[in-house]
């Protein structure tokens, strides 16, 4: 499993501020948001590259957070998204479902997305969000529906497990689908509300998740998007993965 930190805890800060953390913390990957304040364009792809490490960190990207259009607009932004995703060589992007949307039309453009995304090597993700949030793909049945339906090889799931957990549908992902996961959110909460939280301050037994994805033999990103207290849980995370390094029961 490879420990990846997402900057939505430094999101709406200034661009700068996003960039002393790209060089501060020392994580070994990178999931950056193409959504305002910090919408991605040219100079700031230049800008993250510029700010890594060393050329083995990664930096992959999470598309809008919140897709408000939806059809030929939905598309073409995330088109650009994923464009600008293949110039930082990112190993994904993520993805939400707008809220509205024609189901038959939104299969046919994640299909394309996904196409456009191989030319760059790139896996596209979709999120399970929560039912507030999306209209589709945020429920267990929607995800076996998709992938019983398309055979795009590129095209997986994003496990957010906070929002599975508030759901009361994390054991059917785990148990059901895992063979999809390309990424996983890892953040805390109450099994009430998405608060992204940091790690060991809520109800999710995250280190037993992490088990059971290493005895199934999970080799993705665990991508932690909690708000607050990032380096307490990277650490956490950093050895919680490095214990788990040699499970696999299958």
């Amino acid at each position: 499993m490879i420990p990846c930190v997402s900057t939505l805890f430094v999101h709406e800060s200034p661009f700068g501020r996003i960039l002393e953390w790209l060089k501060r913390l020392r994580a070994r990957a990178w999931e950056i948001i193409d959504e305002k304040p910090n919408e991605l364009d040219i100079k700031k792809v230049e800008s993250y590259k510029g700010a890594l490490s060393n050329e083995l960190t990664l930096i992959n990207v999470h598309g809008p957070y919140n897709p408000l259009t939806f059809g030929h607009f939905w598309f073409k932004r995330l088109e650009a998204t994923i464009l600008l995703a293949g110039l930082l060589h990112s190993k994904y992007v993520v993805l939400h479902i707008p809220k509205r949307e024609d189901f038959e039309v939104m299969l046919e453009n994640l299909e394309k997305l996904a196409h456009t995304a191989s030319k760059f090597e790139i896996n596209l993700l979709v999120e399970n969000c929560t039912s507030n949030e999306s209209a589709y793909l945020n429920t267990f049945e929607d995800f076996v529906i998709l992938f019983d339906t398309t055979s795009t090889k590129n095209l997986g799931l994003c496990l957010d497990v906070g929002h599975a957990y508030i759901e009361r549908e994390l054991d059917d992902f785990l148990s059901k689908l895992y063979e999809r996961f390309m990424n996983v959110h890892l953040h805390d909460n109450d099994g009430l509300h998405d608060l992204h939280m940091p790690l060991d301050t809520g109800k999710i037994p995250w280190r037993k998740i992490l088990e059971t994805l290493a005895r199934k033999g999970y080799e993705g990103f665990i991508t932690l998007e909690c708000k607050s207290k990032i380096e307490d849980s990277l650490n956490k995370l950093n050895e919680t993965t490095l214990r788990f390094s040699s499970l696999r029961t299958f």
